[in-house]
């Protein structure tokens, strides 16, 4: 009831507020059309405007005083186009022949906070991904307040994210706009992305669009792949690490013969490819803390991808792209050796993924009505995954297949736009939890076979109020073959209460259905029994679907400190549970899956700060309360494992660069984490269950990196991670006797690998 009050109010409020002027486009090189990134928009005779992205996007606030945008890059003439009340501005530049050319200098932030899109929250470029090793998209969120990056156990070296209190599960994973990271790779899929392979991260908190699902609750992520636009010709980076690892990474994309481009210019159609390859391995074993067990996991990695770009002079475009995933990870007892007879019968986990990924976006532009254009978006995928979790054995396939078809148009002009379309999703899962022949402990069995078919038709309107105000409403209606009809309404709005001031509000209701296993693949490093208890005769395994009501208050400040362009941003979020699958490990030796009954909710809040006190030093600064609790059977608790409180700190400082583009950069990331409630003993001795706390102790932790530019193209890094130090001893609980029944390493409430130093190179040729 309340929430439907103040969605009723929202409405009320926006037909009472009023209107500005903002322009965003795109600026491209007028021959190569690559976009130029770094250009500096600036409206005539102010020091009002933006900086390019690394896609060359921008996007300005019009003052009154001018009706000029002056568009200047180093090497390209510099041009000064009228404003016509045009909301987009695209503009080509071309190369300046002769004559000094005019540069607007600006710093472009690796990580930008915007107040402009009612559905983003912030962007991370390139340049933020090099602050720190980044080998896959699960590391690549250190040196972010908003997100959390921990381990999802003890032992197989599993990360995981969190996001508003909440497991990553309830963030909808996008990949180039389309949904990733679900089903069998919800937990793993984070590793299947090389951080050198993106280009940009998109970060949307709170609940998503509607034309990507309805399964966002928390926030929505996408992954930008670099592609045949934006690639290097030829990129490669190398990375080794003091923990074992290895990896390289290449990134290639051919250049067309002068007779093919002849031809596609004859015919008015260009195909541009790209290819990106990552190999990565590590066989090094290493016990430093004494407990047993490998300090790293074993593995070898093999990702491969190749994406397509076609363009036409006719309004015709696609992307298509095949990815091959393959992970082999081995980690548990320190001898520990799957192929060999005996060793194999130590404890130990052994995973082994294929996956095969396709997708397919084509779209139509109306030639004499660019505002008019239709879409698809078809992808397929197979995951095969195997594996020995201690005494027990895994096998897991999934199949799936999604169509979306979307249709864009605006009603009488372009303050009134709607996108309307239908989806199609299908996953087949075979899942199956056995346990070895002789097992020295009782161990239940599972089979959790699934089919899902889900039909679905959304819509989504936005209000453009002369870009003072823009509502944007998304409504779909989804049926699911075993839970029926599902509505999902949405609602963002954001109102600029000045050119430098905006509040956003959001408020809507996300699904999701629970995969019991891969969502909470941290239980499998440990010997706990796993019952189901479910007592929905209709759901899936006897569960309930997962619902939630998602709602939250944006704040964001552009203001000038000693003289230089600093940021402020602060929001409020909160998350009701309807429905939820609880995973209850508050028992040793065993961990229950039930449906909820009682409350779950987390509260968020956050502030954060970015600054540059000098030319070329970025700095931010944050911090996050969390209020996360689910009633486990009649008690209310803090969610386990989940800290209340966060602080988070990043500086950033690059040398002035030579006329080579030889220069230093330094990064530094301190955050504290405050103490964890711990689940509760379940009667168990302090010698079994060694936690003689009910809660773990905070704690401090410090990555650092030093990267030297040679030249342009040219990078040497070196870095640490944990530079503290800051273990928790006894991680893994009775490591010494893995034959008990209490034997657990999935409690992970902090760092559980020591000081670590890596060093790496970027090599690139534009």
């Amino acid at each position: 009831m309340y929430l439907k009050q103040f969605i009723c109010s929202l409405f009320v409020l926006s037909s009472l507020l009023g209107a500005s002027q903002t322009v965003t486009g795109k600026v491209t090189d007028a021959a190569t059309n690559e976009p130029l990134a770094g250009a500096a928009v600036v409206w005539m005779g102010t020091n009002i405007g933006s900086i390019t992205d690394g896609g060359g996007k921008f996007e300005t606030t019009r003052p009154a005083q001018s009706s000029s945008l002056i568009f200047s890059y180093v090497g390209y003439k510099s041009d000064t186009v009228p404003y016509t009340q045009q909301q987009v501005i695209n503009h080509k530049m071309n190369l300046s022949a002769t004559g000094p050319t005019v540069l607007i200098e600006g710093d472009v932030p690796a990580t930008h906070i915007t107040g402009r899109n009612p559905q983003l929250f912030q962007v991370l470029g390139e340049k933020e991904l090099c602050k720190a090793a980044c080998c896959n998209l699960s590391e690549s969120f250190e040196t972010n307040a908003s997100i959390d990056a921990s381990f999802a156990d003890a032992i197989t070296g599993t990360r995981q994210i969190k996001m508003l209190g909440l497991d990553g599960k309830y963030t909808q994973m996008m990949f180039d706009n389309m949904p990733a990271v679900r089903g069998l790779a919800s937990t793993y899929g984070l590793t299947y992305v090389p951080g050198t392979w993106v280009k940009n991260i998109y970060i949307a908190k709170g609940i998503g669009s509607v034309l990507g699902g309805f399964e966002s609750i928390t926030g929505q992520i996408n992954v930008a792949y670099k592609n045949p636009e934006n690639a290097e010709h030829l990129a490669i980076n190398g990375y080794g690490g003091s923990g074992g690892r290895m990896e390289l990474n290449v990134i290639w994309k051919p250049a067309a013969p002068k007779e093919q481009e002849a031809q596609e210019s004859k015919h008015k159609i260009r195909l541009s490819p790209v290819l990106l390859a990552h190999a990565a391995m590590s066989q090094l074993r290493t016990d430093h803390n004494g407990d047993g067990f490998l300090d790293n996991p074993l593995f070898n990695n093999i990702i491969l991808r190749n994406e397509w770009h076609l363009k036409t002079n006719g309004g015709l475009g696609g992307q298509y792209a095949a990815a091959y995933t393959h992970i082999n990870n081995v980690s548990g007892k320190l001898n520990y050796d799957p192929l060999d007879e005996i060793r194999s019968q130590l404890w130990g986990v052994n995973v082994t993924t294929d996956r095969y990924d396709v997708t397919a976006k084509t779209g139509y532009v109306f030639s004499e009505k660019n505002w008019k254009s239709f879409g698809s978006q078809l992808s397929g995928s197979i995951h095969n995954q195997t594996g020995n979790y201690g005494y027990r054995q895994y096998s897991g396939k999934q199949i799936s297949a999604r169509a979306n078809l979307l249709f864009a148009t605006r009603i009488k002009n372009d303050s009134h736009k709607i996108t309307s379309g239908a989806s199609y999703l299908y996953d087949d899962y075979t899942e199956r939890l056995f346990f070895n022949e002789f097992p020295p402990i009782s161990l239940n069995s599972l089979s959790l076979n699934k089919t899902e078919k889900v039909a679905g038709v959304f819509s989504e309107y936005t209000w453009n109020m002369k870009e003072k105000l823009v509502a944007i409403v998304g409504v779909r209606l989804d049926y699911h073959n075993t839970y029926k009809l599902l509505f999902t309404p949405r609602l963002h709005v954001r109102y600029s209460i000045t050119d430098l001031t905006s509040i956003k509000f959001l408020a809507g209701r996300g699904y999701r259905t629970p995969s019991l296993l891969m969502d909470n693949v941290g239980i499998l490093a440990s010997n706990r029994n796993i019952f189901l208890q479910g007592n929905n005769a209709n759901g899936l395994f006897g569960m309930d679907i997962e619902s939630a009501w998602n709602s939250g208050i944006l704040f964001t400040h552009k203001f000038k400190l000693n003289h230089r362009e600093a940021v402020i941003s602060a929001d409020v979020f909160n998350t009701q549970f309807t429905h939820q699958v609880v995973m209850d490990i508050e028992s040793a030796s065993i961990v229950r899956f039930y449906n909820l009954n009682g409350r779950s909710y987390s509260n968020s809040a956050q502030i954060e700060m970015q600054w540059s006190p000098i030319k070329r030093l970025e700095w931010r600064l944050a911090y996050r309360w969390l209020d996360a609790k689910t009633q486990y059977d009649s008690l209310l608790l803090d969610r386990p494992l989940l800290n209340k409180h966060r602080a988070f700190t990043n500086l950033a400082y690059a040398t002035k660069e030579k006329n080579n583009g030889a220069h230093w950069r330094f990064d530094a990331t301190l955050s504290w984490v405050s103490k964890k409630r711990l689940p509760t003993s379940g009667g168990v001795t302090d010698h079994s269950m060694p936690h003689t706390s009910a809660y773990s102790n905070p704690f401090f932790q410090l990555n650092a990196q030093v990267t030297y530019a040679f030249k342009k193209g040219m990078e040497l890094y070196i870095g640490g991670e944990n530079l503290t130090n800051f273990v928790i001893h006894d991680a893994i609980i009775l490591s010494e006797n893995p034959q008990s029944e209490y034997f657990d390493g999935s409690l992970v409430w902090g760092p559980v690998f020591g000081r670590m130093g890596y060093v790496g190179f970027r090599w690139y040729l534009k």
